[in-house]
């Protein structure tokens, strides 16, 4: 029997299945990155829309719970606190868009006052926040 003798070969890395596991980490990583957003607002019971849609960009989250306490970024604001708030929001970002976060139970007065706040300000974009009607 002849037997070849073993001849010693240069190591090669192999660049498919590297390139496989770097994109891997940078899926893992970035949706990492999109848990880890912070939502501004407090929880409240969100009437459903079959029209949802999310927005990024530079908002103020103002929230009315179903007994009318109001927060501002999640601190608990007077009515009067809110509308300082709100011009001094406008002096700094004109655009800035207001999300509005009512609870399905809070008095339409009570949002009205609010959302009439808000135009006081200065501020026009408003958005009222919903939360999507369950699929059934």
């Amino acid at each position: 029997m002849l037997v070849k003798p073993f001849v010693s070969k240069r190591p090669r890395v192999e660049m498919v299945p590297l390139i496989d596991m770097f994109f891997l980490l940078l899926v893992f990583f970035m949706f990492g990155v999109f848990s880890m957003t912070m939502q501004q607002g407090i929880v409240v019971d969100l009437p459903s829309a079959q029209a949802v849609a999310s927005q990024q960009e530079d908002t103020v989250t103002i929230s009315l719970t179903a007994d009318g306490a109001l927060f501002f970024n999640q601190a608990p604001v007077t009515t009067d606190a809110l509308a300082v708030l709100l011009r001094d929001t406008h002096r700094a970002q004109p655009a800035s868009l207001v999300v509005l976060q009512a609870d399905r139970l809070a008095h339409h007065g009570r949002v009205m006052e609010v959302l009439d706040l808000v135009r006081q300000s200065g501020l026009q974009r408003v958005s009222f926040q919903a939360s999507p009607e369950p699929a059934g």
